[in-house]
């Protein structure tokens, strides 16, 4: 498989996922992701037992990636999913945008192997101004419950969190283990994990629309399967920070697919907020990289 290839589709399922995060959770948010994590945790056992040659290895040095894998998936998606209910899926997106700069500042103080410059500081300012224009109207507006969305874009951040140290501990533990073996155990790990907090949900898909139905197997087979194959895949051939470089693509095309299939909010502020934002992502990632000292 080429590198280039699954990078690209990686893209299409993250710019595509909060959309569909949205629409399978509009009816009961736990439902959509816990229902998403059993899916895949059931299609990709034949993939494992039909495409993979070796065994699934379940020594500790095997079971200590399976389990950071599991925190970014598990966690991570518990804390989206809720995040989800209290904001467009497009300022999603956006905040997930925030994960080249929350994995450096994790990388700097717990891996010591990433290096701040004044540069770098400068760029998380302008991402920062960029996250205050988008969601600080929204926070003033008196049709807005204040507490509900900074709970809710409290949880969102939560979700890169776990999601950039997920992909820190899974770069740093993981020496030739099989990407679908890693994806394999962590999602049947992360629907135990579901089954075990609330049992019930299993027995309320007839309470769910064609719509939010569709948007729950498209996310367990594409966005949990095939993009976590692929992003587990290029993680372990190029550079674990670099992979936040796909939230700089994926915030775009998730707002504009917000705003015209799902009516959400777009005009000129919003637009700018979400220019600061990738422009300092991409200082920090290009121009800040290019002027740190050897």
């Amino acid at each position: 498989m080429k590198v280039g290839l699954a990078y690209f589709a990686v893209v299409l399922i993250w710019a595509t996922t909060p959309l569909a995060i949205s629409w399978s959770g509009h009816i009961d948010w736990f439902f959509g992701v816990a229902a998403r994590m059993l899916i895949a945790a059931i299609v990709i056992l034949p993939i494992v037992i039909w495409f993979t040659d070796q065994p699934i290895s379940f020594k500790w040095r095997e079971v200590r990636v399976y389990l950071s894998a599991s925190l970014g998936i598990f966690a991570g998606m518990l804390s989206i999913y809720y995040a989800a209910q209290t904001m467009p899926s497009g300022w999603i997106s956006v905040l997930f945008g925030l994960t080249p700069i929350v994995t450096a500042i994790i990388a700097h103080f717990f891996f010591k192997d990433f290096r701040f410059t004044a540069i770098k500081l400068v760029a998380i300012l302008i991402s920062f101004i960029g996250l205050v224009i988008i969601f600080l109207p929204k926070l003033s507006s008196q049709n807005v419950e204040f507490d509900k969305l900074a709970i809710g874009i409290f949880f969102a951040i939560l979700a890169v969190v776990f999601h950039a140290l997920s992909t820190l501990l899974v770069k740093k533990y993981n020496h030739g283990i099989s990407s679908t073996h890693v994806v394999a155990v962590s999602l049947w790990i992360s629907s135990v994990a579901f089954l075990i907090i609330k049992p019930s949900f299993i027995l309320q898909w007839q309470q769910m629309d064609s719509k939010a139905l569709g948007a729950i197997v498209y996310l367990g087979v594409l966005g949990s399967v095939v993009g976590y194959i692929f992003f587990y895949y290029i993680l372990a051939r190029i550079d674990a920070v670099r992979i936040g470089l796909i939230t700089l693509v994926t915030p775009v095309i998730a707002v504009i697919l917000g705003y015209f299939l799902n009516d959400e909010p777009l005009n000129f502020t919003i637009g700018i907020g979400i220019f600061l934002v990738l422009t300092g992502l991409f200082i920090f990632e290009f121009i800040g990289k290019k002027l740190t000292p050897k």
